[in-house]
Formats: C-alpha cells, sequence, structure tokens
C-alpha cells in the first residue's frame, strides 16, 4: 500500500523534544492540525483515541521504532504524522529500546482493512534494516517525503 498520499510535510516533525511518550503523540497529534490533515475541535478527542490504544499494548514495535495508531470516526481518510527523538523516547518497546522514530497512524473505524494494510506497510520498512536505517537517518521533512515516495515507487521530482 503507497504510504506517500497520507503523508504531508507539516507533519512531519524531525526534532522533537519531548518529556515522554504521551507528550511525543500529544505533539504529533498537532502537527496533524498544523498540516490541517485534522481539525482542531476533533483533535482532543483523536489524542485520547491513540492513547487508549496506546494503554492496550505497546506499540513501540523494536528497532528504536514506534507506530501509536488508533481508528477514530474523526477522519474520512487515513492521516499519518512522522516524529524523530535524537535522544529517544520510552515506549515500553518489545526489544527494550528507546524509540527515536516515530510513524503515527490514524484511519478512519470503518476501513478496517486499509488500516491493517498502512500498518503492514509501515511494519515492512521497519523489518527492511537497511530501510529502517534510512528511517531513522530522515532528519528533515522533505527527506522523510522523498523515501516514503520512493518506497512508493512514486520518488520526488
Amino acid at each position: 500500500m503507497p504510504l506517500s498520499p497520507y503523508c504531508k510535510p507539516k507533519a512531519v516533525l524531525p526534532d522533537l523534544q519531548v518529556s515522554d511518550k504521551d507528550d511525543a503523540i500529544r505533539q504529533l497529534v498537532g502537527a496533524l492540525v498544523t498540516a490541517r490533515v485534522l481539525k482542531k475541535p476533533v483533535a482532543a478527542a483523536v489524542l485520547d483515541e491513540i492513547l487508549a490504544r496506546e494503554g492496550q499494548a505497546t506499540t513501540g514495535i523494536g528497532h528504536g521504532v514506534g507506530i501509536p495508531h488508533a481508528r477514530s470516526e474523526h477522519v474520512e481518510k487515513i492521516v499519518m504524522a512522522f516524529g524523530r527523538v535524537d535522544e529517544g523516547v520510552d515506549f515500553g518497546a518489545v526489544d527494550g529500546e528507546r524509540v527515536r522514530v516515530i510513524v503515527m497512524l490514524i484511519s478512519p473505524k470503518a476501513k478496517n482493512d486499509e488500516h491493517l494494510a498502512a500498518m503492514k506497510a509501515i511494519v515492512k520498512i521497519v523489518r527492511d534494516p537497511y530501510q529502517c536505517k534510512r528511517l531513522h537517518g530522515c532528519r528533515t521533512p522533505e527527506s522523510f517525503m522523498d523515501l516514503i515516495g520512493e518506497l512508493d515507487g512514486t520518488p520526488a521530482k
């Protein structure tokens, strides 16, 4: 599944300064509002949904990557945000490693198949050591957008 249609440069925060996991998620939700892919009046509800999902089980999938996500009635299409935390943040990851790369995904509640396909596409990147290293190396919105576009087969011109 191509991810680039769901990524916006203003929702890419390559230098997050956070106090904890919840703060990182809060800032990424704010970036989605700034990018105008999430309406401000529903941002608090979406944040609550993501934090509730995070409370069920860690989304720190290993290799320094976390994928906080939720299915929500407050979005009409998939929206994504990307963040980097140089010092890492504790997500309670399965491998015990601090999360330095966060890919947040919010999908419409009624589109479970699309949600699962997007999650699979993200996990595929993370499980490939070379692509995961490249993901960790994204230090600008442009570099993240270029990588996702390249992986989708639609590199930037």
